[in-house]
């Protein structure tokens, strides 16, 4: 709470070491973003090393702020466990039991995804999901024949502007002006 209000002075960057190990066939990398990337969190992994998990700052202080995820931070003591497993593996992770189709989906229709569309995506309904990952793939196919075609006008554009050709200039061989040249121009 009091880093929210600026006062002690938070670091730019918050790394969360997760490591490489698995245990039992089981990532503790992949289960700790799954985790976080179902709550929305800012945590991205790390570009240049494996096992590590970075976060801006900035950004996790207004998630921490604003997730209905971490309203309410205390840990409860609970008496008895719960008779079924919410828990399912999948792709060296565990994961809610819930999260398992709609992560499956995500990952087979859009492929990698930022944590925020993760989050979104994963609490729409099985029928928004799929309509959302319909227009997305038919979004991306659009803007890359858009690309194409807008690539191709730019560079008639081009031509039409310039009107003319450059021509190369034929370069002299090297030892006209090398050691041989001066030896003559000193004779």
């Amino acid at each position: 709470d009091a880093s929210l209000q600026g006062s002690p002075e938070s670091p730019k960057s918050v790394v969360l070491i997760t490591g490489t190990a698995e245990y039992n066939r089981i990532s503790l990398s992949k289960t700790i973003k799954a985790y976080l990337w179902e709550m929305g969190s800012p945590f991205l992994p790390c570009k240049t090393r494996t096992g590590l998990l970075i976060a801006k700052a900035h950004s996790l202080r207004m998630w921490l702020k604003d997730s209905a995820f971490c309203m309410d931070l205390e840990l409860r003591d609970v008496s008895t466990l719960p008779e079924l497993n919410s828990m399912q593996l999948y792709e060296g992770a565990f994961m809610r039991a819930g999260l398992v189709p709609a992560f499956r989906e995500i990952h087979e229709g859009l492929g990698e995804v930022r944590p925020k569309k993760f989050a979104k995506l994963a609490l729409l309904t099985d029928e928004k999901r799929d309509k959302f990952i319909a227009a997305d793939i038919k979004g991306r196919q659009e803007k890359l024949e858009k690309k194409k075609r807008g690539g191709l006008l730019n560079l008639r554009k081009r031509h039409k502007r310039h009107g003319r050709r450059l021509v190369g200039r034929s370069m002299p061989p090297r030892e006209e002006f090398g050691a041989s040249a001066k030896k003559e121009a000193v004779r």
